[in-house]
């Protein structure tokens, strides 16, 4: 008997989110350039405070805007891709895990890279004690990644990893999810 090969489901971010995106990062940016110009012209006593908040809104502004560029491409339309069932995986650009490989998965800040401190990621601890990373850039709402999760990672997940996600929300919170998430289907 074939097994007809399963089409990937995507779980995509907002565009919403893109769009304040750009203007928290972009336009912090912007309004530091402004006020470095205002403190250039020397013609007001608070200068020197336009002159270092100015330098700090440039400097932040532009690391963060370099830091979720990736989300204003193409790249940033899908955040990943799985394919359901036994041998199912998660998989975004070169990165991929089975279900039955995953120890632990949340959406979280972490410390492994300074592009952390900002910006939540996707974090999988496999069963091999390896870590995986997939960026959000803040712009997949956390319902989108919880329903993913419960919907079609969920079931083929082992009992390690299903007593881990359980354990990370209370009974009330699981509930309201369910419920919200097989609404929509």
């Amino acid at each position: 008997m074939e097994q007809e090969e399963k089409k990937p489901i995507d779980v995509k971010s907002r565009m919403f989110f893109r769009v304040w995106a750009f203007a928290g990062t972009a336009g912090f940016g912007l309004v530091g350039l402004w006020l470095f110009y205002e403190a250039i012209k020397l013609e007001s006593k608070y200068s020197l405070l336009y002159l270092g908040v100015g330098l700090f809104g440039i400097i932040y502004g532009l690391i963060t805007f370099l830091m979720i560029f990736p989300a204003f491409t193409k790249k940033g339309n899908i955040i990943f891709s799985m394919i359901e069932g036994e041998g199912g995986r998660l998989f975004s650009g070169k990165k991929s895990v089975l279900f039955k490989d995953i120890k632990s998965i949340k959406m979280a800040q972490h410390r492994f890279s300074p592009k952390g401190i900002f910006f939540m990621d996707i974090l999988i601890e496999t069963r091999g004690n390896g870590m995986v990373r997939i960026p959000t850039y803040n712009i997949l709402p956390e319902p989108a990644f919880y329903k993913a999760v419960e919907l079609y990672i969920l079931p083929y997940m082992t009992e390690e990893a299903r007593a881990d996600w359980i354990g990370r929300f209370t009974e009330a919170q699981r509930k309201a999810y369910l419920n919200e998430f097989h609404k929509d289907i």
